[in-house]
């Protein structure tokens, strides 16, 4: 299999926790993609498309051995729960305890994506950037770590896939602080633990687990060329002939 994805290791990405918790590391050829990388101020997004393979041009992306292509987090990370290898799942089966783990994951996702539509609109000079869309956006990201809070009071059984979920949208908020200079109009110093002891608690646990421990804060090795990642978008695209889809 191989997994295009961005290889910011300084947030919790979800579907290498999914990998690693599946027992399906070790199977996994990471192929490292910049949808927005720019060297030497060369616009190099283009060189990293992975288009050919998934329309939508994003990470993650999975493309298993015979050339079928899952994108879509939530989906790649049932798919690898579905091959696991550990004997242990992230997905429970069919009942409260599955809705409650799949409605965290959508809502981790939803502030995830959330979070990343405002760093974008930093990027922009802050002349130009749309107030409207922060004081759109702010209010569901607060009510989002509200509501984690209280899940956390409740108590967790285990590790699911909603968990995961939260680990990449908690993380990434704090990447997002302390990675991009741009400073929010609304919340610039915004520190999700405060008035949440509960969250911040499952937090400090959660990332000493070994799926987390096994990328996030550690720096990408290997080859993270534009090249070497067109060679793989042709070796998914080789497969697909074969297999004639």
């Amino acid at each position: 299999m191989k997994l295009f994805y961005s290889p910011f290791h300084s947030f919790v990405h979800k579907s290498l926790v999914a990998a690693h918790e599946a027992g399906l590391w070790d199977q996994i050829e990471w192929v490292p993609t910049y949808p927005f990388k720019n060297r030497a101020g060369e616009d190099q997004g283009d060189r990293y498309s992975i288009g050919a393979i998934n329309p939508l041009n994003k990470v993650p992306t999975l493309a298993l051995d015979d050339g079928q292509v899952v994108y879509g987090s939530q989906a790649i990370i049932e798919c690898l729960d579905s091959m696991s290898r550990s004997g242990t799942r992230i997905y429970p089966p069919a009942g409260a305890a599955r809705w409650d783990a799949i409605t965290r994951l959508a809502l981790a996702d939803t502030m995830f994506e959330l979070t990343v539509a405002l760093v974008m609109e930093g990027w922009h000079p802050p002349a130009q950037q749309r107030r409207a869309l922060f004081e759109w956006i702010w209010p569901k990201l607060i009510r989002g770590f509200d509501a984690l809070e209280a899940a956390a009071r409740r108590g967790f059984d285990g590790f699911d896939a909603g968990h995961a979920g939260m680990l990449q949208a908690v993380s990434y908020l704090d990447f997002r602080a302390r990675f991009y200079e741009a400073k929010d109009p609304l919340y610039p110093d915004f520190d999700w633990t405060e008035g949440r002891p509960a969250l911040q608690a499952w937090w400090e646990e959660a990332v000493q687990r070994p799926s987390v421990r096994s990328h996030h804060g550690k720096d990408f090795e290997g080859d993270d060329s534009a090249e070497f990642c067109q060679a793989k978008v042709r070796e998914v695209l080789a497969a697909q002939a074969r297999g004639g889809r």
